[in-house]
């Protein structure tokens, strides 16, 4: 399983969200207004294991939106503020068969935009460091 999609299955496990209705892999789609959305981008360089080949813990980065109704921030802001502290609860843990050391955020959430359709979106990034995904 994917990053994201280990990501996204914490959330959804916590009340954030429904895979597929509410929940979004790398997009947010223009409906439904309340939503959020799960991005795998750029983290940090990969740990090798001492006296050991390959790779032992990898940095990848995450970003997780949350989305509400045209004109509320309010919402959308709790979902973004409840992922951001579950995240800072996880130390030594199996996501989805993936033992996660930490998920650390980078920041707390912030508005990244309000879209065309005055509907306001909050961001936060995290930096995981994990055992590589179980499967590719």
């Amino acid at each position: 399983m994917s990053l994201g999609l280990e990501i996204i299955s914490l959330l959804s496990a916590n009340g954030l969200g429904t895979y597929k209705a509410s929940l979004f892999l790398n997009s947010m789609p223009e409906t439904p207004n309340v939503c959020g959305a799960v991005y795998e981008t750029g983290g940090a360089a990969p740990q090798g294991g001492f006296g050991t080949p390959g790779i032992k813990h990898e940095r990848p980065g995450v970003m997780v939106r949350f989305r509400g109704e045209k004109f509320d921030s309010e919402s959308p802001r709790i979902k973004a503020q409840l992922a951001y502290r579950l995240f800072m609860t996880i130390q030594g843990q199996t996501l989805s068969g993936t033992t996660y050391l930490t998920l650390h955020p980078t920041q707390p959430p912030f508005i990244l935009e309000r879209d065309g359709n005055e509907r306001v979106v909050w961001v936060f990034n995290a930096l995981p460091e994990k055992e590589l995904s179980a499967s590719v």
